[in-house]
């Protein structure tokens, strides 16, 4: 092999360990703290949501591709965030961290749930809505408490503990 060949494939190496797959695919990665990652995913799509409902007819894609956009990052969360998968080991902390995130993460979609279908279940009595519309804003609301459940318990456990150093 030619020190050229031998370089380009000593570059694709790294490249490779710098994007961090062969270490999360070795679940040897470090969790991160994610503290404004998962803030902007929910702003987005709560942004989205609130575009859908004040703009149900004409213009409905903005705020269809804004809840996208937000479930999308907030896809991204568990992968990278502070809370361990269920599959892996952890000690009593992460496990009642874990715990207590998803608490609060089911709490909020709970209520979000809650909220949502009884706004449309009143905008649909009340005929401001037709059914093609409330159909529409269901799905939506879906797809906006499924970001919700993947980004609030990172967010949670990422601001409830403090980030460790680089010596820790």
């Amino acid at each position: 092999m030619s020190n050229r060949q031998h370089r380009f494939l000593t570059w694709l190496d790294r490249s490779v360990m710098w994007t961090g797959v062969p270490a999360m695919a070795a679940g040897t990665q470090r969790k991160r703290h994610l503290r404004w990652p998962p803030l902007l995913a929910l702003l987005v799509a709560s942004a989205g949501l609130l575009w859908c409902v004040l703009h149900p007819g004409r213009s409905y894609w903005i705020g269809y591709s804004l809840i996208m956009v937000g479930f999308f990052v907030a896809m991204l969360m568990p992968n990278w965030g502070p809370l361990r998968r269920f599959s892996e080991r952890a000690d009593e902390f992460e496990r009642q961290q874990r715990r207590d995130s998803f608490l609060v993460g089911f709490a909020t979609v709970a209520v979000a749930a809650f909220a949502g279908i009884w706004v449309t279940v009143g905008l649909l009595a009340m005929q401001v809505w037709s059914t093609l519309v409330a159909q529409q804003e269901l799905t939506a609301l879906a797809f906006y408490m499924m970001a919700l459940f993947s980004a609030v318990p990172t967010l949670h456990a990422s601001w409830r503990t403090r980030p460790f150093d680089d010596e820790e």
